[in-house]
């Protein structure tokens, strides 16, 4: 997958602006962005998938998926969401990673389903560290279900 697919310029924009003044417009701006981009999530299959004959790589029942997370001072987890793979790169200098492309839907079933252990996703965690947590997640998708 090409980087500009994840290059997310407009979300890095906002998460900027956002960073620098957290007025109500930046945050709704953030929000919209968030909505729209798609991330590199790293991953652990096992055992890894095989391309068939066409080279199409499927997962199976008998695959395993893992997605690691930060833990925070505080002990809090996070799932990692890379806008691009330069970004990371900054957590893993590996020349193959293993990765899905998730996107805020995908990061909120995750992190809001029952059980879960996860206290949200960190977007970039090495370089801008924007957090995104559950109640900013379950705020979200509340506003997204009135539309």
């Amino acid at each position: 997958m090409g980087s500009k697919l994840y290059a997310n310029p407009m979300l890095i924009g906002a998460m900027e602006l956002l960073k620098a003044e957290p007025t109500r417009e930046h945050k709704l701006l953030f929000f919209e962005e968030l909505v729209k981009s798609r991330f590199l999530t790293p991953v652990t299959i096992t055992p890894p998938p095989q391309a068939d004959e066409k080279g199409r790589v499927r997962i199976t029942d008998e695959n395993q998926i893992q997605v690691p997370m930060l833990s925070s001072d505080d002990g809090r987890h996070f799932f990692m969401a890379f806008t691009d793979k330069g970004e990371m790169r900054l957590w893993n200098k590996k020349e193959y990673q293993q990765t899905f492309s998730f996107g805020f839907r995908e990061y909120a079933g995750m992190v809001l389903r029952e059980g879960a252990k996860s206290d949200g996703f960190v977007i970039n965690p090495y370089s801008i560290r924007l957090i995104v947590d559950k109640e900013m997640i379950q705020a979200i998708c509340a506003s997204q279900s009135k539309k």
